[in-house]
């Protein structure tokens, strides 16, 4: 079945090469300034998302990059209602360069396989799962910092502070179910999947985003500021702060690269079985 983003990707196929460059650099350079100048994003931030959304278009088409989009918008918006969380997380809402690659690098780089004839649906079910998690991830943040429930630790069950990575609430579990699925659902209606595939978009990105949080609360480093509160960055007013567990160098970005891999990974193999 043909849809509607399908036809559209059909037609813009026929334009020159050149053409089609220049169009896609266009509107990427327009999303890119608004994002800028709303300050979703930070300059480096801003280039690498138009980078990202180069691959996206030009392997995947309007199709995919619907879905993509939806991830970047969501994202940004909800995340503004969790400013609270700036105060312990190692960045706050603006995306850099860093953070757009580690959300979006795993799903773009799928996207390298869809013009093999076998490959094509598990490389869109990879894609789609990876920017689902990606999703599910900064929709459950954003939901457990707008929760009443104190969260506690995915491992422990013990409280922990708002913000800090690996605390959960039924709130934010909630949050990561609702963007799974909608995300799947985009997928059947952009990128023409059937409803097991996108039932394997939507599992594979809810067990990413859980497995975000188990990897959050126990390999992300996590430091101890002088006033005890648990934070996760590194320093604090030019003082650095106290390595209270986690290893070193794997922050929440590395947390964000490693799920994203792990939800496209585990897609791509579903998808061979499912279609």
């Amino acid at each position: 079945m043909q849809t509607l983003t399908g036809i559209i990707d059909g037609k813009l196929r026929l334009l020159p090469p050149w053409l089609l460059l220049a169009i896609y650099l266009i509107v990427l350079g327009l999303l890119a300034a608004i994002s800028f100048r709303r300050r979703w994003l930070t300059l480096s931030g801003a280039i690498s998302a138009v980078v990202l959304g180069l691959v996206v278009l030009w392997m995947g088409g309007v199709s995919a990059f619907l879905v993509f989009l939806f991830f970047f918008l969501s994202s940004s918006v909800i995340s503004k209602f969790a400013k609270e969380g700036e105060r312990i997380e190692k960045k706050g809402s603006r995306r850099d360069m860093v953070q757009v690659l580690a959300n979006g690098l795993p799903a773009a780089l799928c996207l390298l396989a869809v013009n093999f004839p076998y490959l094509r649906i598990p490389a869109l079910t990879a894609f789609s799962a990876a920017t689902a998690e990606a999703t599910a991830d900064t929709w459950s943040g954003a939901f457990g910092m707008m929760s009443r429930q104190e969260p506690v630790s995915i491992i422990t069950f013990t409280k922990v502070p708002k913000g800090i990575s690996g605390g959960v609430t039924a709130y934010g579990f909630l949050g990561g179910l609702v963007a799974s699925v909608l995300v799947a659902t985009m997928a059947m209606g952009t990128l023409a999947l059937s409803l097991g595939v996108a039932s394997v978009v939507a599992g594979s990105a809810f067990l990413g985003s859980v497995i975000d949080s188990i990897l959050g609360a126990t390999l992300q480093v996590q430091y101890r500021n002088k006033e005890g509160r648990a934070t996760e960055k590194k320093e604090e007013d030019g003082e650095r702060n106290e390595r209270i567990r986690g290893i070193p160098g794997f922050d929440n970005d590395m947390v964000n690269l490693v799920s994203g891999i792990l939800s496209a990974s585990l897609a791509f193999f579903l998808a061979t079985v499912v279609s």
